[in-house]
């Protein structure tokens, strides 16, 4: 008998080195006798994409129980909730015009993340402009100056240059016009004039090359569908009877220990740890009997040499 706990204990320390098989662990079992029917429920909460069929165990043996998948029974669990959100969105305008920029904006706008969904405001405080970037442009500064009485239409009375907003002007051109004149014998000649003088020049200023604004929208959002599903998975036990009762209670323990482990021993090399327990199980009672009586022998022989003496 002494041999069978380390083989058993081996078996044990195989299984649960092995690698965890990509199965889900249950959230609680429950093992009871109901009206008479002994039972053993698992509860798994998975997600909702998760395969159930994953879930169902081969038959095992437990606390001198044999259980079979008998049931399942599936539970949605929804989640539910409101915040509140908000979304920034930004719009190009050529001005800066609050009417131009209104055009470019909804009232009000759907938002939808696959999980949260809901109708979001304009929040119309929110609106902020600013300009894009900036170029370089230009346009002409011009001015019209008139110089008089002066006694003859001579350039030098006339300045080459001016000065308007800042800005310098050169001379454009000059009308010279006769304001008197004198009677020189028989003919009249002029005795005074005066200039009136263009000048024109260029500005230069900074302008924007457009706008972007930057706009808020805000609104309660609501979440409403299926996190994860809970399934209860149901088990339906007989008694595991066995003639020879230390190897049958021996087996029932091995199966149970593997049992509870089977989830975290079913990949990789927990695939052979399932192989010893099968092979243990299918065992024939006659051989099992015959190992142990074998075993028992010795310790006979031990107490009739004792009383011989």
């Amino acid at each position: 008998m002494k041999k069978w706990f380390p083989f058993a204990a081996m078996t044990l320390a195989f299984a649960l080195s092995t690698s965890a098989f990509a199965m889900e662990v249950p959230t609680d079992t429950i093992v009871q006798n109901l009206n008479g029917s002994q039972q053993v429920i698992k509860t798994y909460t998975i997600a909702p994409g998760a395969d159930p069929q994953q879930l169902i165990e081969e038959p095992f043996v437990l606390e001198g129980y044999r259980y079979t998948f008998a049931d399942i029974v599936k539970t949605d669990n929804l989640a539910e909730g409101t915040k509140t959100h908000t979304e920034t969105v930004t719009v190009e305008t050529s001005k800066d015009d609050l009417d131009v920029i209104l055009e470019q904006l909804a009232p009000t706008i759907e938002y939808d993340d696959g999980c949260y969904s809901g109708t979001l405001s304009l929040d119309h405080t929110s609106l902020r402009t600013e300009a894009t970037g900036y170029s370089s442009r230009s346009y002409t500064v011009s001015d019209t100056k008139t110089i008089g009485l002066l006694d003859r239409n001579d350039m030098s009375y006339v300045p080459a240059t001016t000065v308007k907003n800042g800005v310098t002007l050169n001379l454009n051109g000059v009308d010279w016009q006769i304001t008197g004149t004198d009677l020189v014998g028989e003919v009249l000649t002029p005795s005074s004039w005066q200039a009136v003088a263009s000048y024109s020049g260029k500005a230069y200023y900074k302008a924007a090359d457009g706008y972007i604004t930057t706009a808020e929208y805000v609104g309660e959002i609501s979440k409403s569908g299926v996190e994860s599903i809970t399934y209860t998975l149901t088990y339906l036990g007989e008694e595991y009877a066995d003639d020879t009762t230390h190897g049958g209670n021996m087996l029932s323990s091995v199966s149970g220990v593997l049992g509870n482990i089977w989830p975290f021993a079913f990949g990789g090399a927990g695939l052979a740890a399932a192989a010893v327990m099968g092979i243990l199980l299918l065992r024939s009672r006659r051989q099992l009997k015959a190992l142990l009586n074998s075993q028992e022998e010795p310790e006979d022989d031990y107490e009739e040499t004792e009383d011989s003496r």
